[in-house]
């Protein structure tokens, strides 16, 4: 039996697609509701890099992570879109993204205060877009039914 699951196991591990490494490799995602899963786990994975770039004072990988955690999440807002549902009809992906897109604000956040003021100006532009985009996503979920 335990031959059995190691080997079920090792198969799993053989049929699992690798996670996209590049923006490019993402926008190539033919399916926009994964395009857009993939692209906001991307967003949260550059986020992670930008602060490990902060932590070893590299400004400028800090930098080019949190350009791509933005268009990450950009991808994402695109994808949904095309996909033509409603957010509050069909909430499901809409609610995966704006979720994701919480804990990278709370992370941005976090991030945010551990910086000098004069270095926060390189977080603005890219916190707002994410904040920006997750404040649609939840307001689409959340609104009213027009009657």
């Amino acid at each position: 039996l335990i031959m059995f699951l190691k080997l079920a196991f090792c198969v799993l591990l053989l049929l699992a697609q690798p996670a996209p490494l590049t923006l490019d490799q993402i926008r190539a995602d033919a399916n926009p509701e994964h395009r857009a899963k993939v692209a906001v786990d991307y967003a949260a994975a550059a986020e992670r890099l930008a602060e490990a770039a902060y932590d070893k004072s590299d400004m400028e990988s800090m930098a080019a992570a949190l350009k791509n955690m933005a268009t990450g999440v950009e991808i994402a807002r695109d994808a949904l879109a095309q996909t033509g549902k409603s957010p509050m009809h069909h909430p499901g992906p809409f609610k995966t993204a704006e979720l994701r897109t919480e804990e990278v604000l709370v992370r941005l956040d976090d991030l945010e205060r551990r910086m000098d003021a004069s270095e926060r100006d390189a977080l603005k532009v890219p916190k707002d877009k994410v904040q920006e985009i997750h404040d649609a996503w939840f307001d689409g979920i959340m609104g009213k039914k027009k009657r």
